[in-house]
């Protein structure tokens, strides 16, 4: 909360200032625009209570701990009033302090101190209106998920979907497109009334009728509100849901599903190699610090769409993320993720190599084709020549590999054995803080040389310097780091292999 606060701050900062200068702004402007202007203003800012109050109330808010426990005690009217009061208060919290303090700059910029009531009191009957409406929301979702067996089954792919479409969003920053429509259908309703009610004392013909008209809707809506949230949250805690049962088919032979796989490999390390994918297939949510390398790869993407082209940076973006997914996936807590089979695993034969070489290879055979694929399709679009993508493929080829068995001896070096919330029902074991960043440090230094060597800046300059062709340079970059891995992997492997051997448990 303390980090939250200090990173809010210079926003509410700025907040704060843009309202003064908005006030100085409508002191000094025409006055017929400006009343349309706050209508929108305040629509939109109503759509935006409502989906993040939504989202928190799907989320977090409709789940407390011991539910059942609670309804045993208290009535669901109690339960239901108390949790949305409580995101009421948490809501109120940031409004009141930088609301009202952004309202007072926002009053002085336009000259008229009759506006700081009007507008406060807009806020609130904004948050009073808004919350109960995100509630409304979430309930008659989840109420949709547990009656309907067919939205039970595809909850997974929707949540995805919508992530996607989420981080889309961002990438495009397409967000009008998807805000206008709403805006239309809210905008004949009672909800406009908000901005007149906000600028009555600021002379840019806000309609008194309309002002009163709000406050009348909040009271109506609330009623409505209070009753239809009553209902719907009965509806849910005391449903007996759907269950969706799936039939698994067993065969006698388990290893015949990897086909190959378990005659190349010694069976130990298969073994390993086997439960790391079964873990992932039934957990994927455990895996979500994979998703991180999309926080790096925003910005090139984005870039590629807006202009139609793929530069030469995005190749070595994806080959720097696919390598850094590759080695921390599974190698990056070798001992930890174990959990309670840890006793039983140290006690079996030679844990130490099945172990560090099991969950190097699981990483590796999954993600180092797929990086492999985005490196080459992604550099034959891009302006490089053939050879030079080549040398990109092999680059990543190498890195994807070497990165598992780099975080092996990270992992081993700061374990974690305690389950983390990756969701609100979920916990699973995940590396540690001071496992990602060492490891990504290792990662970045060891794909340097690749980096610098095949980069449409660096790489031509070294060229034009020594006076060679540019693919002798990026070779020469994928030799070095190839060394680069090999050596730090092997060492790190080696460490990890001798303090699994080693390990007690105290």
């Amino acid at each position: 909360m303390a980090f939250a606060a200090v990173m809010l701050l210079p926003f509410s900062l700025g907040g704060v200032f843009g309202a003064y200068l908005a006030g100085g702004f409508v002191a000094g402007s025409e006055t017929e625009p400006l009343i349309e202007w706050a209508r929108m203003a305040f629509v939109y800012g109503w759509i935006f209570v409502v989906g993040f109050g939504g989202y928190r109330a799907y989320a977090v808010a409709l789940r407390p701990d011991n539910l059942d426990g609670l309804l045993t005690t208290v009535s669901h009217r109690d339960v239901i009033g108390g949790l949305v009061l409580a995101e009421f208060m948490l809501w109120s919290a940031f409004f009141v302090t930088v609301g009202s303090a952004a309202t007072v700059a926002f009053a002085v910029g336009a000259g008229s101190l009759l506006t700081i009531p009007a507008l406060l009191l807009t806020l609130c009957l904004l948050l009073v209106t808004g919350i109960p409406a995100g509630f409304i929301l979430a309930l008659a979702v989840r109420n949709a998920g547990v009656r309907s067996r067919l939205l039970s089954r595809l909850r997974t792919l929707f949540l995805a979907l919508l992530g996607i479409g989420y981080f889309a969003l961002i990438f495009t920053n397409a967000f009008a497109s998807v805000l206008e429509p709403i805006y239309r259908v809210l905008a004949p309703t009672p909800i406009d009334w908000f901005g007149d009610l906000a600028a009555l004392g600021l002379g840019i013909g806000a309609s008194p009728l309309r002002a009163i008209g709000a406050m009348g809707f909040t009271g109506v809506f609330v009623v409505i509100a209070v009753a239809s949230l009553y209902r719907l949250a009965a509806w849910l805690w005391y449903a007996d849901g759907v269950h969706i049962t799936h039939e698994v088919e067993r065969s006698v032979d388990r290893s015949s599903r990897l086909g190959g796989l378990s005659r190349i490999l010694s069976q130990p390390v298969f073994g390993v190699v086997a439960v790391d994918w079964k873990r992932a297939r039934r957990s994927p949510i455990s895996l979500s610090f994979a998703l991180y390398p999309l926080i790096v790869l925003a910005g090139p993407i984005v870039t590629a769409v807006q202009t139609g082209e793929i530069g030469t940076g995005l190749p070595l973006w994806i080959l720097l993320s696919g390598t850094w997914v590759a080695g921390s996936l599974f190698a990056l807590n070798v001992v930890g993720q174990e959990g309670a089979a840890l006793p039983v695993t140290l006690l079996s034969d030679a844990p130490e190599r099945s172990l560090v070489i099991g969950h190097v290879v699981s990483g590796a055979l999954l993600i180092a084709p797929v990086t492999v694929a985005a490196t080459v399709i992604t550099g034959l679009l891009s302006p490089h020549s053939v050879p030079v993508v080549m040398s990109l493929g092999a680059a990543a080829l190498v890195l994807s590999i070497g990165s598992g068995a780099i975080a092996t001896g990270v992992g081993i070096g700061f374990p974690r054995f305690e389950a983390v919330s990756v969701s609100r029902s979920t916990k699973a074991i995940v590396p540690s803080a001071l496992a990602f960043v060492t490891y990504s440090i290792m990662v970045l230094v060891v794909a340097l040389p690749t980096g610098l060597a095949h980069s449409g800046i660096t790489g031509h300059a070294l060229a034009s310097v020594v006076g060679i062709n540019q693919f002798v340079i990026g070779l020469s970059g994928t030799l070095v780091s190839a060394v680069l891995a090999c050596l730090v992997g092997l060492i790190s492997m080696y460490i990890a292999r001798d303090r699994v051997r080693n390990y007690r448990l105290g």
